[in-house]
Formats: structure tokens, C-alpha cells, sequence
């Protein structure tokens, strides 16, 4: 694989475009890269345009499933589908086959859309027509490539809400997927001993990383603890401070979305991966 400075061009400027260039993007990744070919190669064309590997890979994988015919029949539509639904789409099933090979259910979900005058398809009315979801594993795993956090974001606020009883009612599943995941926690903490700092005084940006680090682990421990099994008939009293502690907890969450992810410098961001939250 070799790329001339045009390409790494032409690759910043569809960087630069964002909003609907996601699968020009895949497409641009294809011409230059091979799947399956040397990584190395791969990760330092994406170093060159500012992306992270593991987004170009779905960006490449996504076009080269949603083939031009398919945008056409999307574009012509009038119906705005977005580049998540189209992801979604495009995800490879355990049989190793995407889940929507030929895009054919959402080529029924298009015309049930037009006939009732709907202007959109989202990805969560997508995954439930596909009869999939994120697995809850991947989502609650730090080192997968979609967090909870970045799934939610994704939806529209009412689908959110909807999204979190799902997972809140799958009880059973929540709680093997949390269990999993402290597991495979704990056998990683073994292996590493956990990060060092490198000597000296970390700054207070790396204190507050590492406090949150350690506050999601609790979290994700203290919920694997009570098990589907245990009952938890609260009095007025008990679940009034459990109103209070939830609470506190949704201004905890307000001010880590305000301290670190909405106050960072403009230059921070040149290198941060694109959120998927714009269509084609």
C-alpha cells in the first residue's frame, strides 16, 4: 500500500468537511488502504489526516457494504437516514455477514416511512427492525470501540430514555454483562498493575481522569453486586436518599460533560475522533 501527499490532501480535507463525508471518507480509505493489509501502513495514513484507526476501519468497512446504488435509493428518498443507522447496517453478524447484507430491510423501512409521511429513520427504529442491539458487554467495556456513553449520545433524546429501561429491564443480562466485564477487569489489573504515572506529581487533569477511571469501576462493581435475585424493598426513607444519591449523581455527570468534555481548548480537538451524530 503507498500514498502520495495528495491523498493525505485530500484525505484532511474530507476530515475538514465532516457532517456528511463519513462514507466519502470509507470511500477514500479504500482507494489508498487494503483490508487486511499491514496495519502499520494503515495507522500511519490515519495519523497523517487526523483519524483514529479504529474509526477508519468502521468508516472503510461501512462504505465498502453500503455500496453507491444503496446512498442513491437514500439520497433520492427524501428520508434522512442517518450515517449510524447505515453503520448499523453494515455490522458484521456472529455468521460473519452483515447484518443487512443487501440493505434490504432498510429498503422496507424506507417505503413503510414514506407512506407515513415519517422524515427520518433512526438507528435505534433500525437495530430493533434488524432485531440487534450493541452488546451490553462491549458497551460497559472500557477498551471496546463503542462505550456506553458514545451509544447514548447517539440517539435522539427520547430513543435514550427508551434505550436505558431496555437496558435497565434486561436485569439478568446487565448484570452477567457487568460481571464479565469486572472480570476481565481485574485479570487486566493483574497482568499491569494498572498504569504508572511516570514519576513526579501528575498534573490535576491526570488525577481527575484517574478519580473517574476509578469512580466508573465503582460503579460498575457496585451494580454488579446485587444481583437479579436480590430484593430491594425500599422504605419511603431509603428510597427517598436514593432519590437524593441519583440526584447528585446526574450533577456529577453534568459537570464531567462541562469540565471535560465541553471545556477543552480548540487545539485539543484537532486530533479527537468525530462524533456520530450528523447523517448523509
Amino acid at each position: 500500500m503507498s500514498y502520495t501527499e495528495q491523498d493525505v490532501r485530500e484525505g484532511r480535507r474530507l476530515m475538514n468537511e465532516g457532517c456528511e463525508n463519513r462514507l466519502v471518507i470509507g470511500d477514500k480509505l479504500l482507494a489508498v488502504t487494503v483490508p487486511g493489509g499491514p496495519d502499520s501502513a494503515f495507522d500511519q495514513y490515519c495519523d497523517e489526516i487526523g483519524l483514529s484507526p479504529k474509526t477508519a476501519r468502521q468508516y472503510r468497512h461501512t462504505a465498502r457494504i453500503c455500496t453507491p446504488p444503496v446512498r442513491q435509493l437514500v439520497a433520492d428518498g427524501g428520508i434522512h437516514v442517518s450515517y449510524s443507522a447505515l453503520r448499523e447496517g453494515a455490522r458484521l453478524a456472529p455468521s460473519g455477514k452483515p447484518y443487512d447484507e443487501d440493505y434490504s430491510t432498510l429498503r422496507r423501512l424506507l417505503h413503510e416511512a414514506r407512506e407515513a409521511g415519517a422524515g427520518r429513520i433512526s438507528a435505534l427504529r433500525y437495530r430493533r427492525a434488524l432485531g440487534i442491539g450493541p452488546a451490553l458487554q462491549d458497551l460497559l467495556d472500557p477498551s471496546s470501540n463503542t462505550s456506553l456513553a458514545d451509544y447514548l449520545a447517539s440517539l435522539a433524546p427520547q430513543e435514550r430514555d427508551q434505550a436505558l429501561r431496555d437496558l435497565v429491564e434486561k436485569k439478568a443480562e446487565v448484570h452477567d454483562a457487568l460481571k464479565r466485564v469486572m472480570d476481565e477487569k481485574r485479570r487486566r489489573d493483574r497482568e499491569t498493575r494498572g498504569p504508572e504515572c511516570g514519576g513526579g506529581k501528575p498534573d490535576k487533569a491526570a488525577v481527575v481522569a484517574r478519580d473517574l477511571v476509578r469512580l466508573s469501576d465503582q460503579g460498575a462493581a457496585f451494580m454488579s453486586r446485587y444481583p437479579p435475585a436480590a430484593s430491594l424493598a425500599f422504605t419511603n426513607e431509603q428510597r427517598a436518599a436514593c432519590k437524593e444519591a441519583l440526584g447528585t449523581l446526574d450533577v456529577l455527570a453534568t459537570w464531567i460533560r462541562v469540565r471535560v468534555l465541553d471545556d477543552q481548548p480548540a487545539a485539543a480537538d484537532k486530533r479527537t475522533e468525530t462524533r456520530d451524530l450528523v447523517g448523509v
